[in-house]
């Protein structure tokens, strides 16, 4: 399965850790990796709830995404976040993007997970 383009969908801050050390060995397999976060999941990429947030489930998420953007998969978080309310303070690396950057990398996808 190396060589395919996988998309994944969070919307739970919960996942994050989860989807980022799947996305990691999806990497190392030659993949293509995508995480786009709405939601409840977009906190995972604000620094505010990164500083608050030591560990998740035993897990530096921090460290999760900083290996994650090291590898060379792209994390987006949705520009039209409305759960957060004063908008997103992006962790290095991340970008905002919104619904139309999500449909044109899902229908180039292989796969599209949504978590």
């Amino acid at each position: 399965m190396a060589n395919k383009k996988f998309i994944y969908f969070v919307s739970l801050s919960s996942n994050a850790t989860y989807v980022l050390k799947q996305s990691l060995e999806m990497v190392k397999q030659h993949n293509e990796v995508v995480l786009f976060f709405d939601l409840d999941g977009a906190r995972v990429l604000d620094q505010r709830y990164l500083k608050k947030l030591d560990r998740t489930h035993g897990t530096d998420l921090a460290l999760l995404l900083k290996l994650a953007l090291e590898s060379g998969i792209k994390l987006y978080g949705c520009q039209m976040n409305v759960l957060i309310a004063d908008g997103l303070e992006l962790v290095d690396g991340a970008e905002l993007a919104g619904v139309v950057t999500f449909l044109e990398l899902a229908y180039t996808a292989d796969a599209v997970l949504s978590y």
